[in-house]
């Protein structure tokens, strides 16, 4: 079972890309040598876009966050590509 998403950090990098830290809720852990209840920390996960990945990493965010990409929008970028070629 996955880990449940509590947050989500969007940090610049240096370079002009983005780290991308997911923070995940703690796992309770039932067993013998923890007491009833406890939690125990669950390690970030991190992932790196670099300059040129900004459509793959708001890919990224909308597929953890369940958000559907909108239809057409890559139709329309592409309109938009052959209208500013004409101005040329």
């Amino acid at each position: 079972m996955a880990n449940e998403l509590t947050k989500i950090e969007i940090v610049p990098a240096e370079n002009g890309g983005h780290t991308v830290t997911h923070h995940l809720k703690a796992k309770m852990r039932m067993d013998s040598r923890s007491h009833s209840g406890m939690a125990h920390y669950v390690e970030p996960e991190q992932h790196v876009f670099g300059k040129d990945e900004g459509h793959e990493m708001l890919r990224h965010l909308a597929e953890h966050l369940k958000i559907a990409e909108p239809k057409g929008a890559k139709e329309s970028e592409e309109e938009d590509d052959e209208d500013t070629a004409d101005e040329d």
